[in-house]
């Protein structure tokens, strides 16, 4: 999920019994060259680059969360995926996503279109790396040629295949079509298969499953409108989630812009008065404020928050008067501000949020890639896809 699957949402994820995750799409030039730090108080690990998280996960999500790439030259591919290797637990082609800021680099779905290129990705992967290889593609308007592609890609070796049951041109809106997965699971008797398409509530598992055969499926849009979607137990409100991702932003000091887009996507009343203070604020102090969780910054936030995490610097410090700090960011701040109300206001669903998963709880722990927040699910940027565990 663009801008969503960072650090603090697939924590809340896997807390909410999420089996496996996957970031937010990472393309291969942004990572290689990052240096990798660690945050001696928080145990963060961040990929650092001209001063920007490129990419932050931590030691408690080590076995769960896969990294997602976005490539189209399998040199440049593997020397970023050796860049991560040791800190995620396995590493999916991105062959996906529809969007031109995607495909015009030959990228996400025009790999489809270049299976030679494709194939020739992810051999270099699955020989060059120690840990799992998996792909994510659409499906073919025509259903030989997607046979033909997925018997290719089987071939070179890779864990699992997840398969977004839409086609390229087919938008969210547009009924996912389980029924083309039948073909691809039969076709591949050994290989674990991934359904990905209209997953919105956990009854949808298990029916997916039967319909359809497969392994295990993927969420995002499901995720996306309430993490808790992952629990056995039933969701939680949207509210109490929110609450949580949070704290947990906070204690992973995630980057201001991109908790403010998370949570404001994730807001079930957009009229509210609480909304119209969280969409104002500007510094992590405000936002918990807006959250109920003044005291939760002053006795600990405060102390766990990095300067680059702030926008414009406008970290409180202990001792110090917050207003001053805020004025001087103010005018800074305010059209980056504008321009999240504006991709938060667009991106709340119409429909009632619905969900999906199929998770097994895991012990409770506990920035992104600019590209336009309509893609949600269609991006397979699945920042909070659910999957059976990858074949070892």
């Amino acid at each position: 999920m663009v801008r969503i699957g960072t650090l603090p949402f697939r924590l809340l994820c896997l807390e909410y019994g999420a089996d496996l995750v996957w970031t937010s799409e990472i393309i291969d030039k942004s990572i290689v060259g990052a240096t990798r730090e660690v945050d001696e108080k928080s145990g963060v690990i961040s990929y650092i680059k001209r001063d920007k998280d490129v990419f932050t996960t931590h030691p408690s999500e080590k076995e769960k969360v896969v990294f997602q790439l976005g490539t189209a030259d399998p040199d440049l591919a593997l020397e970023a995926a050796k860049t991560v290797e040791k800190d995620v637990s396995g590493v999916d082609l991105n062959c996906g996503c529809p969007k031109k800021f995607s495909v015009s680099g030959g990228m996400g779905a025009a790999l489809m279109s270049d299976p030679d290129r494709l194939c020739a990705i992810l051999e270099k992967l699955v020989q060059g790396l120690d840990i799992p290889v998996t792909c994510k593609i659409r499906v073919f308007d025509d259903v030989d040629q997607t046979l033909q592609l997925v018997r290719r890609i089987a071939a070179t070796g890779i864990s699992a295949l997840t398969v977004h049951c839409r086609t390229r041109a087919m938008r969210p809106s547009e009924k996912a079509m389980w029924y083309r997965l039948n073909d691809i699971v039969k076709e591949l008797p050994d290989l674990p298969v991934i359904l990905n398409g209209d997953i919105f509530e956990h009854s949808d598992v298990q029916r997916a499953r039967d319909e359809t055969g497969a392994t295990s499926v993927m969420t995002a849009r499901g995720a996306e409108e309430n993490p808790s979607i992952f629990r056995v137990q039933g969701k939680l409100s949207v509210m109490e989630t929110a609450v949580a991702l949070t704290k947990l932003a906070v204690q992973t000091s995630n980057v201001f812009i991109n908790t403010k887009y998370i949570l404001l996507k994730m807001y079930p009343d957009t009229k509210s008065k609480s909304f119209e203070i969280l969409n104002k604020s500007r510094s992590y102090k405000q936002m918990c404020e807006a959250m109920g969780l003044t005291e939760y910054y002053e006795t600990e936030g405060v102390h766990l928050i990095h300067e680059r995490s702030e926008p414009s610097k406008t970290r409180i410090k202990p001792g110090k008067q917050p207003q001053a700090t805020e004025n001087a960011c103010k005018r800074k701040s305010e059209e980056q501000d504008k321009i999240v109300a504006q991709d938060s206001n667009s991106a709340i669903p119409e429909e009632p949020a619905k969900t999906g998963t199929v998770q097994q709880a895991v012990p409770q722990q506990g920035s992104g890639s600019e590209t336009n927040p309509e893609l949600a699910e269609t991006t397979d940027v699945a920042e909070a896809h659910a999957a059976k565990r990858l074949k070892a």
